[in-house]
């Protein structure tokens, strides 16, 4: 997967993942924010080391 596709599906993921939270809060299920915030911040690191090893392939 190229890198700019790559960024198009982990922004639309992200997002959609984000809009189905935000609908379970509001419809009165209990999100427990520590976790999600973890979670978030795992696929952020992960996704940016994937983008560093694509991008590493175009310098060797």
């Amino acid at each position: 997967m190229d890198p700019f596709t790559f960024g198009i599906v982990a922004v639309g993921a992200t997002g959609a993942s984000l809009i189905g939270i935000s609908i379970l809060d509001g419809a009165g299920f209990k999100i427990n924010e520590t976790a999600l915030l973890l979670f978030m911040e795992i696929a952020k690191y992960g996704g940016i080391l994937y983008l560093l090893k694509e991008l590493s392939k175009l310098f060797l």
